[in-house]
């Protein structure tokens, strides 16, 4: 039998997401680009809702695509806020847009400010039980200082940390996880 970390074992999605996706390190800028809009879209929400929109947001937002979402206009943010493909969160939808311009600008620097932090290496918390807030507020405040200098939106301490776990610059899988 398969052990996974706990919030994995909810729903066949969740277990899917888990096993497939968190935790592995891509280093590609559409990748975390990717990772990052659905931790901003979870923000307040069970990563279920995100996952069973993120079909949807995938063809809405061309993929997530950098290059066509910093070019979306205020009408365009209008239609996606309409649209019951999206998470219909005005707020967090004008976020990835103007991430997307942000990130297009200089793609190389949504990796180096992800991973130079830790030397381009993962870094591995060894978990007994999922990290709680005041468990990393250190560790994460120069990614957040770094994140907002740069002019990224909605990526607050939690929102950071769960993107920092989504691409895996820090491993959280459970000791117990045998996808550790």
């Amino acid at each position: 039998m398969t052990t996974r970390c706990s919030w994995a074992t909810k729903s066949p999605e969740l277990m899917i997401y888990h096993d497939t996706r968190w935790g592995k390190p891509p280093r590609e800028v559409q990748d975390l680009f990717h990772a990052m809009c659905l931790e901003i879209m979870q923000a307040g929400l069970a990563f279920q809702v995100v996952l069973t929109h993120e079909e949807g947001m995938r063809e809405v937002l061309q993929d997530f695509s950098i290059n066509y979402m910093a070019h979306l206009s205020k009408s365009d943010i209008e239609n996606l806020c309409q649209d019951t493909r999206m998470i219909r969160n005005r707020a967090k939808i004008e976020a990835l847009i103007e991430n997307a311009k942000v990130v297009s600008n200089d793609p190389g620097k949504l990796v180096d400010l992800t991973w130079a932090p830790v030397h381009y290496v993962q870094l591995d918390h060894m978990l007994t039980e999922p990290a709680k807030p005041a468990d990393y507020q250190e560790f994460i405040r120069p990614f957040v200082a770094a994140f907002k200098t740069w002019g990224l939106k909605r990526m607050g301490p939690v929102t950071t940390y769960s993107y920092l776990q989504a691409v895996g610059v820090v491993n959280d899988h459970a000791l117990t996880c045998c996808f550790r």
